[in-house]
């Protein structure tokens, strides 16, 4: 008997709910989501602009980030994801590297999906549904599955037609600052071809030319902090006293790509991203030991047993931190175009490397923490600038 009372209040309580919801859930109280697109003719649906711009707003930007699982598209993925854009992340990782994506964007506004580079049907699946493309895939050191030009050109190419045959509003294609086809770097090389290969087939791409980018995650600060267990110093051609660096904070270069998706006059044009000081490499490497608490001293490491060493380590088969091309486009000093379009036009403010250095660098410090005067290395660091 008590079992048959349990199963009558268990009907009773589940009809009751049922009229709730039927009275509550009527036409007018629905909130449209989709409707027919009106950013372009391809008939598909889009997210509904609504909201207060943030979170849980919705931003009307379904964007597909290429790269998005790297060191910079966390930080743009976060961006877009606070203003309630819904993102669309292709991924070739295992799953579980990248859970935390998903906590960047409110409950299903985060997708993600298997791809491959060259599969170019894969490629236009991704793009077909969105209005907003970011390209961020870039390799700066070559494996035996992909080449510099079957990354840095040819995928980019093949994104771009994409974007092109599905009518995709905007493309963001990210490249580098010293890009040049006559190059000595064969990176830099491939970097400066994807630019034309994007253009051929996406003339109103935005290109975006980032200096060496730092942050926790990044490979450029942490790359010689980690040098610190080098006995006899950090090894640098010249003594890094005849290469110039102009750093850029990851989260400048965020801001400025969650910028160019909503403003369309940065269309077709080609933006230089750097940040707000020049150093000589070998005082911005300086720098970087100031915030580590540690003793700075270096070797001037002829060319010739540099490269032996690096051709060793580009056979380990793990990801290598310098390679001999890497080393080339190292030593080049970033050179920019003042009539090209930066941060200031974006209205992002540069963030300097002393304001944030303790941020980026702290987990090389360790306990001497305790005893370092900060304001002394901040005077110091700033003594370092050209």
């Amino acid at each position: 008997t008590k079992l048959k009372l349990a199963k009558r209040r268990s009907a009773m309580m589940l009809r009751l709910c049922r009229r709730e919801l039927s009275s509550t859930l009527t036409a007018s109280s629905l909130r449209p989501v989709l409707c027919s697109s009106s950013v372009n003719d391809r008939k598909l649906h889009q997210l509904v602009k609504s909201g207060r711009g943030g979170r849980s707003s919705y931003s009307g930007i379904l964007a597909t980030v290429f790269g998005g699982t790297g060191f910079t598209g966390r930080y743009v993925i976060n961006r877009l994801g606070r203003v309630g854009t819904q993102i669309m992340v292709p991924f070739r990782c295992d799953e579980y590297d990248i859970r935390h994506l998903r906590l960047m964007g409110d409950l299903g506004q985060i997708m993600f999906r298997q791809f491959h580079l060259k599969d170019n049907n894969a490629v236009s699946e991704l793009v077909k549904n969105s209005n907003v493309v970011v390209n961020l895939i870039g390799l700066d050191y070559e494996t035996r599955n992909f080449s510099f030009e079957e990354v840095n050109v040819e995928g980019p190419r093949a994104i771009a037609r994409a974007c092109r045959d599905h009518g995709v509003k905007r493309l963001i294609h990210i490249s580098a600052l010293n890009a040049d086809k006559n190059s000595n770097s064969r990176w830099l090389r491939s970097k400066a071809a994807g630019e034309e290969a994007v253009k051929e087939e996406f003339p109103d791409a935005t290109i975006v030319r980032p200096s060496d980018i730092f942050g926790q995650e990044d490979r450029f600060f942490n790359y010689y902090a980690e040098l610190k267990m080098l006995p006899f110093g950090v090894p640098l051609l010249d003594r890094g006293l005849k290469t110039t660096k102009i750093p850029l904070y990851v989260a400048d270069f965020a801001k400025a790509i969650a910028k160019m998706t909503t403003d369309d006059t940065t269309a077709g044009k080609t933006y230089e991203l750097y940040g707000p000081h020049e150093y000589l490499l070998y005082d911005l490497v300086g720098t970087i030991f100031l915030y580590s608490g540690r003793e700075f001293r270096t070797i001037n490491l002829p060319r010739r047993i540099y490269n032996f060493i690096l051709a060793v380590m580009e056979t380990t088969g793990y990801i290598p931190w310098l390679t001999r091309d890497k080393l080339i486009a190292q030593n080049i000093s970033d050179r920019i175009s003042p009539e090209l379009p930066g941060l200031e036009d974006l209205g992002v403010e540069k963030t300097s490397v002393d304001k944030i250095a303790t941020f980026v660098l702290r987990r090389h410090v360790g306990l001497r923490a305790a005893d370092v005067d900060w304001d002394q290395v901040r005077k110091l660091s700033s003594q370092n600038r050209i």
